[in-house]
């Protein structure tokens, strides 16, 4: 079965239902998307799909990639390969963002085949996953938000400082793997989990979503289902609720 779809947000709008009630969405244009490989237990080991999305211009697309979308021949010497490329490559219209997908190879799927947003019906959660909008290089104020040291008793220009960094008093100095520092900000994978399905419009090929998608509008995404369980509630006792004693809390 296939649970996942590459798409592109689109951006966000409202939707009324029919009580009226007004949410909150961000659309995402889900596919179709394009079976360009379909990978095996006996040829590669484990079972995946190589799906593509979206349109690239042809002159833009190395011939190593368009070759690989054209399918290949039983007993098919190189001339007529090359032929045969030269000949199909005019009439494709290749990708713009490619990516391998969990496949569990039971159902029948070859090259060639569309998949559609119609996989999410019926679905009341799914995950997004994305880049993050870069912000280019910040400060610790703003990426961790650190408050500064104090500018009193002489401090000067120090507002906006992270403070002391290093370990230069103990046995392995130098700055701790993981510090929060200055750095580049944004532009990172990041997963919106437990996301509401509200609409699927198989017609339009969208999906809406309750909550926010990361990323710009315009941006590459991909859809899959939700895995994400609400946490258990805790089943450890207390010594005191054991004795049954009554803490109160001061007003």
């Amino acid at each position: 079965m296939v649970t996942r779809l590459l798409g592109r947000k689109v951006g966000m709008t409202q939707i009324y239902t029919e009580k009226g009630q007004c949410i909150p969405v961000t659309v995402v244009e889900a596919g179709p998307c394009t079976v360009l490989q379909v990978k095996t237990k006996e040829n590669d080991g484990y079972t995946a799909l190589q799906i593509g999305f979206g349109e690239r211009l042809r002159r833009n697309t190395p011939r190593a990639e368009l070759g690989h979308m054209i399918p290949r021949a039983e007993k098919q010497s190189k001339e007529d390969r090359k032929k045969q490329v030269a000949a199909d490559s005019k009439k494709l219209s290749p990708p713009d963002y490619v990516q391998e997908i969990p496949w569990d190879g039971k159902e029948a799927v070859k090259v060639g085949d569309q998949i559609t947003c119609a996989i999410f019906e019926g679905w009341k959660k799914i995950d997004i996953v994305g880049k993050s909008k870069g912000r280019g290089f910040m400060g610790v104020v703003r990426r961790w938000g650190f408050h500064g040291l104090n500018a009193t008793h002489g401090m000067s220009d120090r507002e906006r400082a992270p403070g002391s960094l290093g370990r230069q008093h103990s046995i392995s100095q130098g700055v701790p793997p993981g510090k929060r520092m200055a750095g580049h900000w944004g532009q990172e994978r990041v997963t919106q989990k437990n996301l509401d399905v509200v609409k699927v419009s198989k017609e339009k090929h969208l999906v809406f979503v309750h909550g926010a998608v990361p990323g710009a509008n315009g941006d590459y995404v991909m859809l899959k289902e939700a895995h994400w369980t609400a946490p258990k509630p805790s089943t450890v006792v207390s010594k005191k609720q054991k004795a049954g004693v009554v803490v109160k809390k001061a007003h």
